[in-house]
């Protein structure tokens, strides 16, 4: 069953027991608010990869901002960090859970941040800094603090390569996203239950 069937599912089933006559409607409309959100939530725990094959010359995307925030009504649920890049498209990435200890590219210097889950975001071909070498974004460390991503540290910018940690509170559900104008990549991460 698909997430748009199993939503259109819950809606029908909400109309049917509005209209039913002398029965208190509260937990059933919160009963089914909750299984809409479970539903809309299609998210992995495996890796999710896109490559892409940049012609020889072409300057790196610049990454330019990295934003944080628990997901807005109607659908809480899940946290949402969005990665800005310059442009319209987007650089190769990968996303992961880490499967060993967490290194800095180049000096191999250990990285610890909080929470249980460690999810890995890379980008390539890509840089944190301008061309200048200022840093973009200036901020390489965060604690937001939302209820799944706990802290987020930039652990690579180095020939051609981004990285970033995410410490979350426990190995979650995740989901990623392309959106243009400009180049986003969105990474919303399942509240854990």
């Amino acid at each position: 069953m698909t997430p748009r069937t199993a939503t259109l599912l819950v809606v029908i089933a909400s109309a049917v027991s509005v209209c039913r006559p002398g029965e208190s409607r509260a937990p059933r409309e919160r009963a089914s608010a909750v299984a809409q959100q479970d539903t809309a939530f299609a998210g992995t725990m495996t890796p999710v990869q896109r490559i892409r094959s940049e012609k020889p010359g072409v300057l790196p995307h610049v990454l330019r901002a990295v934003k944080t925030r628990t997901a807005p009504s109607p659908t809480p649920g899940y946290d949402r960090v969005v990665f800005e890049f310059t442009g319209d498209s987007l650089p190769g990435y990968r996303v992961e859970y880490a499967t060993k200890p967490v290194q800095r590219c180049g000096s191999g210097d250990p990285v610890t941040v909080a929470g249980t889950g460690h999810l890995i975001v890379r980008f390539e071909p890509a840089q944190a800094h301008d061309e200048h070498a200022s840093l973009v974004p200036a901020e390489r460390h965060r604690t937001p603090g939302l209820p799944a991503v706990r802290e987020l540290t930039l652990i690579c910018d180095f020939e051609g390569q981004v990285a970033w940690i995410l410490g979350l509170a426990a190995p979650s559900e995740y989901r990623v996203s392309e959106l243009t104008g400009p180049a986003r990549l969105v990474l919303d991460v399942r509240h854990a239950p």
